[in-house]
């Protein structure tokens, strides 16, 4: 009885080690994978059609907005509508333009204020 006992054992240890691990071409999950599976799934059903890096960008840049707006802690709702609206919205509503206002910066000096400093 030990002895049969004592083969199983022997036996199941010495599997191959393919069978233990899993296959190597099983990559694990990436934290944008992994971070967008945390997500509520209302929102996950919304964004499904972006791939989990820009999906999470949306969530965080309407996380933003909402704070912005001083809702620090928005209610599940308002994150959905707000994520909405993210979507829906065109990149280029959300982007800013630099301008500069050239010569008139910086206005010239009085006329009375002499362009030397003084020496002590």
């Amino acid at each position: 009885m030990r002895k049969t006992l004592f083969f199983i054992l022997l036996a199941a240890f010495c599997l191959p080690p393919g069978a233990q691990t899993p296959p190597p071409d099983a990559q694990p999950p990436s934290p944008d994978a992994q971070a967008f599976a945390r997500l509520p799934a209302d929102l996950r059903a919304m964004l499904s059609h972006l791939p989990p890096g820009e999906a999470l960008q949306k969530v965080e840049f309407a996380r933003q907005n909402l704070i912005a707006l001083g809702v620090p802690s928005p209610s599940p709702g308002q994150l959905r509508g707000t994520v909405a609206r993210v979507i829906l919205s065109s990149p280029e509503a959300y982007s800013v333009e630099g301008a500069s206002a050239g010569a008139t910066t910086f206005p010239p000096l009085s006329p009375l204020v002499s362009p030397h400093t003084p020496q002590r």
